[in-house]
């Protein structure tokens, strides 16, 4: 487990009335632990952004069915980093791809980056945990 060093952070009146409103409706009381899981969530997220190490997590793919040949296609190409996906149908025209990834983070932004690509695909959003 890692030390745990105290610091001051500066917040907005309205960010901490918001943590106040959450804590009250969860029940949860340390706002300590909250704002450093929020904060590790927060760098976890934009690892992406950086060019060293490995991750794993997920990529949530939004696109209409259309396509779904071009993405199956592209994950191919991906299969040393893709550990599993799963299809979801949102409608009759929309569906959601999950797919979860392993790798090197290099490796994995062109993944997400030829994915934003294909002219079908709406919405690309991503979580990542560095391991």
């Amino acid at each position: 487990m890692s030390r745990i060093i105290k610091t001051g952070v500066a917040l907005r009146k309205d960010t901490l009335d918001k943590l106040k409103i959450y804590m009250d409706k969860t029940g949860l009381n340390n706002r300590s632990k909250i704002i450093d899981e929020a904060l590790e969530l927060y760098l976890a997220e934009r690892s992406l952004l950086i060019d060293f190490g490995k991750v794993g997590g997920a990529i949530l793919v939004y696109y209409h069915h259309h396509a779904e040949g071009e993405l199956t296609h592209l994950q191919h190409k991906f299969i040393d980093i893709i550990i599993s996906n799963t299809h979801m149908h949102i409608d009759r025209d929309n569906c959601i791809e999950a797919i979860l990834i392993r790798g090197e983070i290099n490796r994995i932004r062109e993944l997400v980056n030829m994915l934003e690509k294909i002219k079908d695909v709406k919405a690309v959003k991503y979580g990542f945990f560095k391991i």
